[in-house]
């Protein structure tokens, strides 16, 4: 029974299975060995039948050689990667089969282009070239942005702007000023507009009781009789005085006017 788990469990168990190879080009294989484990959805479906061989045709690359039980289908379209149990842990050959239901599987010496995770190396090798492009993109900076001649123009415009916002504030002090006399003269002269209009309002009153109302004034402007009648008081006070008072106004304007007769011109003999 010892033997038989040993077997069963063991590495000695796997010189027992029967394979079939395949073949996956990868761009970059580091740290991958022979015997590491073919994963599929977590399960060991083969292992690495030799280390990594060099490709010098269609783009160069690293051509791994793989075996994989052959119990296992492998669909075509499947994404072989390079992956790793840590940053630093051991590689290992990932499958992911694609979606849907496979049409067709990958025939035994199959030969498929792969890829590879990030691991810690890219991103060294990354991160070294983003520290190279920020140090180019500072020194840059220093020697073109801020360099002294701009640095003083910059100084300048400051210096320029301090003094066009002092000016600005003088200005708007004097703006108030001029504000409050509008304000004040557009207050007086509301007060006089409001004073015309009562001045008008009143004497409107004043004319419609004259014209509409029972007083002297309503009469004589309304009464041509009782007007006539005063003009020739007037007027008989004027000629005759109040002692010798005589009506002499009316019997004038009931005289007629006489027509004056032509002269005769006298002939001459």
């Amino acid at each position: 029974m010892l033997g038989a788990l040993l077997v069963q469990f063991g590495r000695l168990g796997e010189g027992f299975k029967t394979y079939y190879p395949l073949t996956v080009r990868f761009s970059n294989a580091s740290g991958l060995l022979k015997g590491s484990d073919v994963l599929l959805a977590g399960a060991r479906i083969g292992k690495v039948a030799g280390g990594p061989r060099l490709v010098r045709e269609g783009g160069g690359g690293v051509a791994v050689p793989l075996k994989i039980y052959d119990y296992v289908k492998v669909p075509e379209g499947t994404k072989f990667t390079v992956g790793s149990s840590g940053l630093l842990g051991d590689r290992f050959v990932v499958v992911t089969p694609p979606h849907g239901q496979p049409k067709a599987y990958l025939p035994p010496n199959a030969y498929v282009d792969g890829t590879r995770e990030t691991g810690i190396d890219d991103l060294t090798r990354e991160g070294g070239a983003l520290v190279s492009d920020l140090r180019g993109t500072v020194q840059k900076l220093n020697q073109e942005t801020l360099s002294s001649e701009n640095m003083q123009n910059l100084k300048s415009s400051m210096e320029h702007l301090n003094q066009a916002t002092s000016a600005l504030a003088e200005s708007s002090k004097k703006l108030d000023g001029v504000i409050e006399q509008a304000d004040s003269t557009m207050t007086s002269a509301k007060k006089a507009a409001d004073t015309l209009q009562n001045a008008i309002g009143d004497t409107r009153k004043v004319l419609r009781s004259a014209t509409q109302g029972k007083g002297l004034v309503a009469t004589l402007l309304n009464n041509q009789q009782l007007a006539d009648d005063l003009h020739a008081l007037i007027s008989n006070l004027r000629a005759h005085g109040v002692l010798f008072y005589r009506d002499t106004a009316a019997t004038t304007q009931a005289k007629p006017p006489e027509q004056t007769k032509p002269s005769r011109q006298s002939r001459g003999r």
